[in-house]
This record gives structure tokens, C-alpha cells and sequence, in this order.
């Protein structure tokens, strides 16, 4: 059976996150078919915990190149621009460690 390989990066904030992850888990319990690599900073995956999860959604992380989620409201325009701009070599460096042929990002 062929695998389709899905990237999962949810905006980095509040309110993000568990949406798309909601979502996830939404897609795999109806295409067994499908890999999901979850990708947060290594900050939101401390905050999220062990949250159950189907066997084919994956957690991997990005260095936290953004100020803190616990403090990004002081400054939310330097956050934002870290998040536009810090995390893209990130971002990419993740993807260039999988090894698949065609990637779909949502």
C-alpha cells in the first residue's frame, strides 16, 4: 500500500495548534492510508503533553527560533516576525531529513 505523507505546520500560537491536530486525527481515522508528521517548536510540544494520538500522526520539532509562547504578547510584531522569518530554515531543514517522494503541506 502506498503511504501519502502529510507535513502538518500550525501557526505557532494560541488557538492553533489543536484545531489542525483535530483535524489530523480527523484525516487518518478515515484514510488508514495517510502519515501525518506533526511539526511544532519544541516549546509547543512540551505544552502539549501525551495527548493520545493514532499510531500514523508523528511529532517533530523545529528549534524555538520564536520568542516564547509565554511572553510573544509583549512584543506580538517581533514575534511575527520571527515567525516569518526564523522559522523557514527550520521548517526546511525538517523536511530535508524525510525521505519521500512527494510531500503535501497543510
Amino acid at each position: 500500500m502506498k503511504v501519502c505523507h502529510v507535513v502538518a505546520l500550525p501557526y505557532p500560537g494560541r488557538g492553533h495548534i489543536n484545531p489542525l491536530m483535530n483535524l489530523c486525527k480527523l484525516l487518518v481515522s478515515r484514510r488508514p492510508d495517510i502519515l501525518i508528521t506533526f511539526l511544532v517548536t519544541e516549546e509547543w510540544l512540551d505544552f502539549m503533553g501525551s495527548e493520545t494520538k493514532p499510531k500514523n500522526i508523528q511529532f517533530a520539532t523545529v528549534p524555538n527560533v520564536i520568542p516564547s509562547e509565554l511572553v510573544h504578547a509583549n512584543n506580538f510584531f517581533a514575534f511575527l516576525e520571527a515567525v516569518f522569518t526564523k522559522m523557514e530554515a527550520s521548517f526546511e531543514k525538517v523536511l530535508d531529513e524525510f525521505e519521500f517522494a512527494s510531500l503535501i503541506t497543510i
